[in-house]
């Protein structure tokens, strides 16, 4: 039943299955009373074979997932440790096994093929029905998701111990304690889902992980930096979506557990902020859900975790992007992180608002080309920058939109002090279009009524005056065409 193509069958076949299991555990209990020897198999036994059969199978149901996750593994403390632990077993052997080299190996000939350490059982078994180390992974993953979240309190003194166990089933009772299910569950948890990340993730269980684990598993890991490999590994991954949220789980790992410097974060020596930077491109601004990684990168310049020497290039690339974006909500927006970031670092970055040129390098020409490279890694864009100047922000006070106009004249006024006005990103995050005509139409509507109400008349934008030589140019034009239609008429 558990091999059906019916998913209704193989819910049977679980249920049938967990019956044999409680069955067998109620005999041995039984005999063990009547001291008889009765011979059967653990229930942790039973429960493997069950769970090695479904994740091996070649038809596979999400109804049979949720089925075992929700009648028996949040209902009972030792199917729970059974499954758990059973799908840590697998993703740990699955990640021993090099796949690669494994297919390379395949299609050598068989006289030069390596001998090497026999696979474990389990990745035989895989082998034989042919599945794939990425249908394992979204396999597991769809029952290890639904598994409960451990209390982190168990098994502690004074923490209200004798209420768990007390509110806690057993579904295949073994002579074990109920404790003892609950304080080793908190370990298996962990150890599954790390077991589970060490392997490679298919790009389309990136996003639904990435947005799994700082709330479902990321606060019950002992030591949350374990994950940090997995979200660089995810920045890589070649999706911009996907990176996003990578270095958002980055962030969340540097300021709410305290993990220091980002560059401890990689064994590679990659740092989060050369990431970070990478993203900067007109292309993440042109994404339908832009803001998260808009907020992203507003609370990243804005910790203190920001080293000051980047501070500069992280406001010309945000400028640069100004220049060659079409929305005016995140023109206003690159503009309004640049201003805070000029602000916050001004001894590092007032140069490139105003640059005194050496008396030796008056003689000579004036630089045709920006020394700055938009291309560049953050490491060699931090030695263009201080070639550079934010020459954008020129450009940006010709725009046509008075708003991104008027924005950008107040980076010519001093705004180095501590009382200077202050700008806030998030309230051009919702700017578009039609808001700002609004807005711009408010604004009209209020200076009319002032003018009006001194006495003034409203000054126009421009005006048109009639030219009397193109007045007559127009009735010649109009005079001709009109005797040219008559002069056809009767041919």
């Amino acid at each position: 039943l558990a091999t059906s193509a019916s998913p209704r069958a193989q819910v049977c076949a679980v249920r049938l299955a967990m019956a044999a299991v409680q069955g067998e555990a109620a005999e041995v209990r039984g005999a063990a009373a009547g001291r008889s020897a009765v011979v059967l198999p653990p229930p942790e036994q039973r429960v493997q074979n069950l769970i090695s059969e479904l994740l091996l199978d070649t038809r596979w149901s999400d109804v049979v997932a949720q089925c075992l996750a929700d009648e028996f593994v949040k209902q009972y403390v030792d199917m729970r440790h059974y499954v758990v632990c059973h799908l840590r077993y697998c993703a740990e052997q699955v990640g021993k096994v090099d796949w690669d080299a494994k297919d390379a190996d395949a299609s050598a000939p068989t006289s030069k093929r390596r001998r090497g350490p026999r696979a474990p059982l389990f990745v035989e078994a895989m082998r034989s029905r042919g599945r794939s180390p990425e249908e394992l992974f979204a396999r597991v993953l769809a029952i290890l998701k639904e598994a409960p979240e451990p209390d982190d309190n168990a098994g502690r003194e004074g923490t209200g111990e004798t209420d768990d166990i007390s509110a806690a089933s057993v579904f295949a009772p073994t002579g074990r304690p109920v404790g003892f299910f609950l304080r080793e569950y908190r370990k298996v948890f962990q150890d599954a889902w790390l077991q589970l990340l060490g392997l490679h993730v298919p790009l389309d269980q990136c996003t639904p992980l990435l947005q799994l684990l700082p709330n479902r598993v990321m606060p019950h890991i002992s030591q949350p930096l374990m994950l940090a490999d997995f979200y660089l590994r995810a920045f890589d991954s070649g999706s911009t979506e996907v990176s996003m949220l990578s270095l958002s789980g980055l962030l969340f790992l540097l300021t709410k557990y305290g993990l220091g410097d980002p560059e401890t974060l990689s064994a590679k020596g990659q740092e989060y902020y050369a990431q970070l930077y990478s993203l900067v491109k007109l292309d993440t601004f042109a994404l339908r859900k832009r803001a998260r990684f808009q907020r992203l990168l507003a609370a990243s310049l804005e910790s203190g975790l920001l080293p000051a020497r980047f501070a500069a290039v992280f406001a010309k690339r945000c400028l640069h992007v100004a220049v060659a974006c079409s929305d005016p909500g995140t023109v206003m927006w690159l503009m309004a992180v640049a201003y805070s970031l000029i602000q916050k670092h001004h001894s590092h970055c007032k140069y490139l608002l105003h640059k005194e040129r050496e008396a030796n390098a008056l003689a000579e020409p004036m630089p045709t080309r920006d020394a700055f490279d938009p291309g560049a890694p953050l490491d060699e864009a931090v030695k263009q920058v201080a070639e550079s100047s934010l020459w954008e922000l020129q450009l940006l006070r010709r725009h046509h939109i008075s708003a991104i106009s008027t924005l950008a004249k107040l980076f010519l006024r001093p705004f180095f002090k501590p009382t200077s006005r202050k700008l806030d990103p998030e309230l051009f995050l919702d700017q578009s279009f039609d808001k700002m005509y609004q807005q711009a139409m408010r604004t009209g509507e209020r200076q009319a009524v002032r003018l009006k109400s001194r006495g003034e008349k409203c000054p126009v934008a421009f005006k048109v005056e009639d030219d009397e030589v193109a007045a007559q140019v127009l009735g010649w034009a109009a005079a001709l065409s009109t005797s040219q239609r008559q002069v056809g008429a009767g041919l």
